[in-house]
């Protein structure tokens, strides 16, 4: 898994409560977006689901690595080094390729935060 150059320009802090906070609604959403699916409900309360555990995910990142969140999500992916697919893959087409797009991104913030914070678990 690609983590890009963005790794070393940012440096770790210190136990922090609010990425820990923000780590565990993206776990949360997650969560909410596989049941959902598995339970056949709309697609767009499933995109939702995926959008929010993407978005905490990338705020956790953030959080950890002292950058702020503006509120694009875009530009924050970007500033991190995400892989641009993170972010396509959340632009469309069915539930499911968007829940596989999403498990594939938390892999990637999880992975990210376990090289910026590694004495904490970054599980999902």
């Amino acid at each position: 898994m690609q983590l890009g150059v963005a790794l070393s320009g940012f440096p770790a802090r210190a136990h922090d409560k609010g990425s820990d906070e923000l780590w565990e609604h993206c776990r949360n959403s997650l969560g909410i977006a596989r049941l959902l699916h598995h339970e056949g409900r709309a697609g767009e309360l499933i995109s939702t689901a995926c959008r929010l555990a993407v978005e905490t995910a990338c705020r956790a990142a953030l959080e950890q690595t002292g950058i702020e969140y503006d509120g694009d999500l875009e530009i924050a992916l970007a500033r991190l080094g995400a892989p641009r697919d993170v972010w396509e893959l959340q632009q469309g087409g069915p539930a499911g390729r968007r829940l596989a797009a999403t498990e594939r991104a938390v892999a990637w913030f999880a992975s990210y935060l376990r090289h910026v914070a590694p004495g904490r678990s970054w599980g999902y």
